[in-house]
């Protein structure tokens, strides 16, 4: 790539969307502002009045309805289907694709781009192997659609899904997207994360002694397990963390002793390190970044893989958690160490990048 001082930035992101791609984009758009570069976040779709969500207007970024298509500028791309197609209208702009989930490419590419005849038969024998794997309880483990539809992709060619040659540069989100696009040849460089400061300032007000018997999850992304684990511990109370703004997020995390994760896992999520700095013990699955120690690195005893086996084990863990709760969360320190040290990491990471 070539960047000079001249060069502008442009963000692609989605309007009105609080989720872990969007709150990347606006954290590289605020390191962009630090470091004196010239950017502008630009939203898509464009037809809304307002495309900036509530928990990303104290970011206060500049924003255009306007591209430069010059070859001195750089297009920064999230993996989604919709930006991707939209960046084709450009000729000359550097482009950048920043892959923060290979879940959500393959889904959102399944979603707009396969036809309809071909989508009813992709659907087919997964709706068999789905029915048999509910009625044997997770005989297949965990089996959501994302999942199945991965499986499917990785055996094709990415040249047969993107141009590659498109974009002159690809970031990954985490180990897991580096490791995959590296076992297709696609060269990419690491830039990750970090979670707000919001969090750590909540953290260091938080006692110990006010926490209660509460775990939390995220029912957007969690799998069907996630409710044979609610079922099978009626007398435990489960709150799902959605339609909650940021603050009432870090209040409810603040109370809770555990974070669950049974999801799909596109990339390192916010949520399981936000719950882990105030001080929930996390428990997720194998699944997506969690099978790996580089991109979740917490002990494997926290981690199950969604078999029906697993259930008692998990019943057992939450007890224990509950009942030695200040001993359970000190095995959470070299984690919650590890994020503290998230967000100087980011910095060099984006220095080595956009260096010019």
């Amino acid at each position: 790539m070539k960047i000079n001082k001249r060069s502008i930035f442009y963000i692609l992101c989605a309007s009105n969307h609080d989720t872990g791609g969007p709150k990347d984009l606006h954290q590289l758009g605020q390191e962009f502002k630090k470091l004196g570069k010239k950017f502008y976040m630009f939203y898509y779709p464009g037809n809304s009045k307002d495309p900036v969500h509530k928990n990303f207007k104290t970011y206060k970024l500049p924003i255009t309805d306007k591209i430069d298509d010059s070859k001195r500028n750089i297009l920064i791309v999230p993996e989604i289907d919709q930006a991707i197609t939209f960046s084709k209208k450009f000729k000359n702009i550097q482009k950048i694709l920043y892959w923060q989930s290979l879940d959500n490419f393959f889904i959102t590419h399944y979603s707009f781009q396969v036809p309809k005849f071909i989508k009813s038969l992709i659907k087919k024998p997964f709706k068999m192997i789905y029915f048999f794997n509910e009625i044997t309880q997770n005989y297949f483990g965990n089996l959501s659609f994302p999942k199945y539809l991965k499986t499917i992709y990785l055996n094709f060619p990415f040249k047969n899904l993107l141009k590659v040659d498109d974009f002159d540069l690809n970031l990954s989100q985490s180990y897991y997207q580096y490791k995959i696009l590296n076992s297709k040849k696609i060269k990419s460089y690491i830039l990750s994360d970090y979670i707000r400061e919001e969090y750590f300032d909540a953290a260091k007000k938080l006692k110990l002694e006010n926490k209660k018997n509460i775990i939390c999850y995220n029912p957007k992304k969690s799998s069907r397990f996630m409710k044979r684990i609610i079922d099978d511990n009626p007398s435990i109370k489960f709150i799902p963390l959605e339609n909650f703004d940021l603050k009432q997020v870090i209040s409810i995390l603040s109370k809770s002793k555990i974070y669950m994760d049974f999801g799909f896992h596109p990339g390192v999520d916010h949520l399981p390190r936000e719950a882990a700095i105030l001080r929930n013990c996390v428990i997720t699955n194998k699944e997506g970044s969690a099978f790996y120690k580089e991109a979740v690195s917490i002990d494997e005893r926290y981690k199950f893989e969604e078999k029906r086996k697993n259930l008692n084990k998990i019943k057992l863990l939450i007890k224990k958690i509950f009942i030695d709760f200040n001993m359970e969360v000190k095995n959470f320190d070299n984690y919650v160490f590890k994020l503290e040290k998230e967000k100087l990491e980011y910095k060099k990471q984006v220095l080595e990048i956009f260096s010019k």
